[in-house]
């Protein structure tokens, strides 16, 4: 295709099909009954189930009604254009036969940017999962590509590849034109002509003409009748009726009909019916014996790899592995490296191989680990094997006996080798024996699998008949030790003594002689492996591009830590976007181009600029074209932000209040009207315990009212990150005080570490509120959080909580808190779920001071018994470590010991009778105790107890010294433990001084 007669939307299609065509696909045709993806047609949600291999391809009409905008926005319509691929089982290189598909339609990845971006697919309705990417042209999501894992709520039993095209977004591309109308669906006719006219119809019905009350008895007719095609064994005529359900619920959906209730019960009906028709096609096709199974493509064996591997080092080498994937989430790059770096030094330590320094780095496509100097095998062990007793193993005489013998025999060793030596409390006769070490190669290639193996990720996945999960798939090993290939196997994948180059060059291998021959070829091609230098790289390529234009970028580590996990070979580059847009939110704007495009914003003097910095793999062929398509994607994203925007002003935000019973905040807690209503009640309450004054209660409990309003909103629906951002936006439009607006953004301070805090005592109640509500709601219901799963992000709200109260220095008792926050609850936890959520509070507390660098005691011992007050503990904790830096402290901790030690264990209390004490140093010692109790201390302070308690140290150790304790007069022993009671009970409510080192 040349460059002057762009390829029409049909032959775009046309080319497609008989791409797959070429490669063993069925062309099947569209279905027959609206469908929101091309999932849905039965060509790919059934034959994705079982064994059966399948190899699919065909056009999907999709029909997605919520996404309407009248033909306004340049490229999101309800009606659009798929085409799906499935490619069952794994043939091994699926990415890369898709991006031969591209070449085929004149997409070449060293002239234009293909990027996979991170997608974990599902759809909870049909109960289907999957793992992979969208697929970027030039910042365009023009594909989504996933690993089916599961389809019906059953797991696939082989992993189908789903391609799925967006032909609309493709068209764009190649035909250079800004929106689908303008598309050329043939040389004639474009793709306005054509559709246009049905877009504005369909969006005039799915918005404000569908008869509501209908649907909904249509709705029930077909769910009645999937559930009487299921009854009668009918699996494709079910699954029909539950698409057509499917179909009409999205209409209701966009209508606003949809309440809390209804959608999850909906939800659920569609998952369980979807679930009844891939157990009854399960069902059937085993009942056909899987007459498709002898369809299997054969499978070519691998090439095994060259038979003059070089010899195994016989001195200390390098050791290089390399474990080449498909892209992995940015996530889980730092994840595997992290624990590469943790499991490779622990498992050479453990098989005794002597090495120098480690090294783990990652990239989207590869990890690696270098190990300096890897031994050629195992030190030698000694091994000492215990015997029989030295007495029974040598006579009177000094000659060994039989016993003496039989061991020797057993170790391999002449008898006169034996010794004697003194161990586990008796002579023992010994035998000393010297096992040569393994062969690094032996180790490596049997450890190597399990430390792969032993790699976890948020989210897993398999891809082929090894059953393997990770991350992503595996399609490459690489292993040296120098220039020896170690021959290992994970996954059924056999290390090769070769490398890839970068994505968008040819994918031709690499032979890799040594690790420096590799490291050399990376470089070459571009790679920079040291994840450091490649951040830093990036950021002195997008800081150059902004003061170019007199701008600046302001660092986010996040973003950063996304964008060099995307590339490999980093080339940063500078778009644009038309003035117009500035007039948008800035918030807005910002967060289009960082969480949508992966962009860096560039500002001057905290206004931005119409520019933006954006980074691709490596410097392509036709930059132009891939700066025209970032800025494209830029300003469709721009217009849909201002189509949210019109719609969302058109009313108030307190207009959205009620709406907020749509939204579930979670089953059993209600929806999201419930919880803000709650919120607003403990405001009310909390104010006197918050200090507040009349006019800041009254901003409060004014902006409590709408501070989840804009989670109703468009704008806030399709870009939840904005929550917040978005109420303060539409609160100060509404003609809300400034006070109130910004309390409404600042209850959801702090978001994320290093976030900034809120300043206003209003927006502090509220996030105290909130937060409570949420962590004993939840608590309540039992959905604490299990080891690394916090699907509330309890953990975030428990650390929010703590640090604002730090922060403003706000003395507060989280007891009450926690006993008011149940008390609006629609159901009771009780003081266990109360106990629960304080301790789990305090945790996040505790990590927070030990991440000031105070030692783990001085923090346990105060908020063992003070940790309901942060801020009193977190004064507690610096007053006790300087206290802990005194040269006398060991001596007033011993006085106190001395006293609390001897009352381990004693039950029951003792009341002091002074005309019972027989010694001076007891009178003496309850003398200076009465003058400790009468001091006036603060609550909960450190300093007044240990000043109160020190004076009396000397009065202590007299006692001791001279007083017996224990006395055998029961009567003078619990007059004298009631006086070390008293003394100890000065430390309560203060410190609990016996978690301290040396008590």
């Amino acid at each position: 295709m040349s460059e002057k007669t762009p390829p029409t939307f049909q032959s775009i299609t046309q080319t497609l099909l008989q791409f797959w065509a070429d490669r063993g696909c069925v062309i099947w045709q569209p279905y027959h009954t609206e469908v929101g993806a091309g999932t849905m047609n039965p060509a790919t949600f059934l034959r994705v189930l079982g064994p059966e291999p399948w190899n699919v391809v065909y056009v999907e009409p999709s029909i997605r009604p919520a996404d309407g905008r009248f033909g306004d926005n340049p490229n999101r319509w309800q009606h659009f254009y798929q085409l799906q691929v499935i490619l069952k089982p794994d043939p091994g290189d699926p990415q890369q036969q898709y991006l031969e598909s591209l070449k085929a339609l004149g997409i070449d990845p060293q002239v234009r940017d293909i990027r996979f971006v991170e997608d974990n697919w599902e759809a909870p309705a049909l109960g289907a999962w999957g793992l992979g990417w969208e697929v970027w042209l030039d910042g365009q999501e023009i594909t989504q590509f996933t690993y089916f894992q599961q389809a019906g709520g059953r797991p696939v039993d082989v992993v189908s590849v789903e391609i799925t095209y967006g032909l609309e977004r493709i068209a764009l591309a190649l035909q250079g034109v800004e929106t689908f109308l303008d598309i050329a669906w043939n040389p004639y006719l474009t793709y306005g002509d054509l559709s246009l006219q049905a877009e504005i119809e369909h969006c005039g019905y799915n918005f404000g003409h569908a008869d509501i009350e209908r649907l909904r008895v249509i709705y029930e007719n077909y769910e009645e009748e999937a559930r009487a095609a299921l009854a009668a064994g009918l699996v494709v005529p079910a699954h029909d009726y539950v698409l057509k359900s499917s179909h009409i619920f999205n209409i209701l959906d966009a209508r606003g009909a949809i309440g809390v209730a209804e959608r999850a019960a909906l939800f659920g009906r569609m998952r369980e019916l979807a679930r009844g028709v891939a157990d009854a096609y399960l069902a059937q096709r085993e009942e056909l014996g899987h007459p498709w199974s002898k369809l299997a493509p054969s499978v070519k064996p691998a090439t095994e790899p060259a038979s003059d591997v070089a010899p195994a080092p016989n001195k200390p080498a390098p050791f290089l592995l390399e474990v080449g994937t498909e892209e992995l989430p940015p996530a889980d790059v730092d994840a595997a490296v992290a624990q590469l770096r943790d499991s490779v030094d622990a498992m050479l330590g453990e098989q005794n191989l002597q090495h120098g320094g480690i090294k783990v780095e990652g990239t989207p496509r590869r990890l690696v680990v270098f190990v300096e100097a890897l031994a050629p095998r195992q030190d030698e062990r000694v091994v000492v094997a215990k015997g029989p007793p030295a007495d029974r193993a040598f006579d009177d005489k000094g000659k060994p006996t039989k016993a003496a013998q039989g061991f020797a025999r057993s170790q391999g060793i002449e008898v006169e080798a034996l010794e004697a030596r003194e161990m586990d409390g008796g002579r023992y006769v010994i035998a000393e024996t010297k096992q040569p070490g393994r062969t690094a190669d032996d180790v490596l290639s049997e450890q190597v699998p399990r430390l792969l193996d032993g790699l976890r990720f948020e989210k897993s996945m398999r891809w082929n008949a090894s059953g393997v999960t990770f991350s992503r798939p595996i399609r490459w090993l690489l292993a040296l030790h120098g220039a020896h290939l170690v021959e290992l196997e994970f996954a059924n994948i056999k290390a090769r003594q070769e490398t890839f180059p970068p994505r968008y060059t040819e994918p031709i291998p690499i032979h890799v002689k040594n690790p420096q021959a590799y490291f050399k070829a990376l470089s070459d091609s571009g790679i920079v492996l040291d994840i450091a230098e490649r951040r830093q790289l990036i950021w002195n390529q997008v800081t150059e591009l902004a003061q170019a234009v007199d701008g600046e970028v302001n660092e986010d580590a996040a973003l950063m830590e996304e964008v060099s996990h995307l590339v490999e070979v980093p080339f940063a580059f500078r778009g644009e976007f038309e003035d117009t847009f500035l007039s948008l939110p800035k918030q807005v704007l910002v967060s289009v181009m960082k969480k949508h495009q992966r962009y860096f914003p560039i500002e001057m003097e905290g206004k931005l600029l119409p520019f933006f910095v954006a980074v691709n793999n490596g410097k392509l062929l036709d930059m132009p074209a891939v700066i025209k398509g970032n800025e494209h994607v830029t300003r469709a994203r721009f217009s849909d932000a201002d189509y949210f925007l019109r719609r969302d002003l058109e009313n108030p935000l307190e207009a959205y209040v009620p709406e907020l019973a749509t939204l579930t905040f979670q089953t059993k807690l209600g929806s999201m009207l419930d919880k803000t209503n709650r919120i607003q009640r403990l405001v009310s309450e909390l104010a006197d315990d918050l200090n507040m004054k009349a006019a800041e209660r009254k901003i409060a409990l004014r902006a409590a009212s709408l501070c989840k309003a804009d989670l109703a909103t468009h704008m806030v629906v399709e870009m939840t990150a904005l929550q917040g951002e978005m109420g303060r936006e539409y609160a100060l439009r509404a003609g809300e005080s400034e006070e109130v607006a910004e309390a409404i953004l600042e209850h959801y301070l702090p978001r994320f570490s290093g976030d900034k805090l809120p300043a206003s005592a209003a927006g502090l109640a509220i996030g105290i509120a909130d937060r409570l509500d949420t962590l004993m709601g939840l608590f309540a219901v039992g959905l604490s959080p299990t080891g690394a799963k916090d699907p509330f992000a309890l953990r975030r709200a428990a650390i929010g909580l703590v640090q604002n109260l730090l922060e403003h220095d706000l003395h507060f008792d989280l007891r009450q808190g926690l006993q008011l926050a149940e008390k609006g609850l629609p159901l009771r936890g009780g003081e266990t779920a109360q106990a629960q959520c304080l301790e789990f509070i305090i945790a996040r507390l505790k990590a927070l001071l030990l991440a000031r660098d105070f030692h783990y005691d001085v923090v346990d011992a105060v908020l063992t018994v003070q940790g309901h007050d942060p801020v009193r503990s977190a004064k507690a904790v610096q007053v006790l470590s300087q206290w802990l830096e005194r040269e006398d402290w060991p001596a007033i901790l011993q006085a106190y010991a001395r006293c609390a030690r001897i009352l381990r264990g004693l039950e029951g209390r003792f009341a002091v009778d002074e005309a019972r004490f027989v010694e001076d140093e007891e009178r003496a010692l309850h003398a200076v105790f009465k003058k400790a109790e009468a001091k006036e201390r603060a609550p909960g302070s450190v300093e007044d107890f240990l000043k109160a308690f020190e004076p009396m140290i000397p009065a202590i150790t007299a006692f001791f010294d001279e007083v017996l304790v224990m006395s055998e007069d029961q009567e003078l022993k619990t007059n004298r433990l009631a006086v070390l009671q008293r003394i100890v009970d000065l430390a309560d409510g203060v410190v609990d001084l016996s978690y301290l080192e040396g008590f």
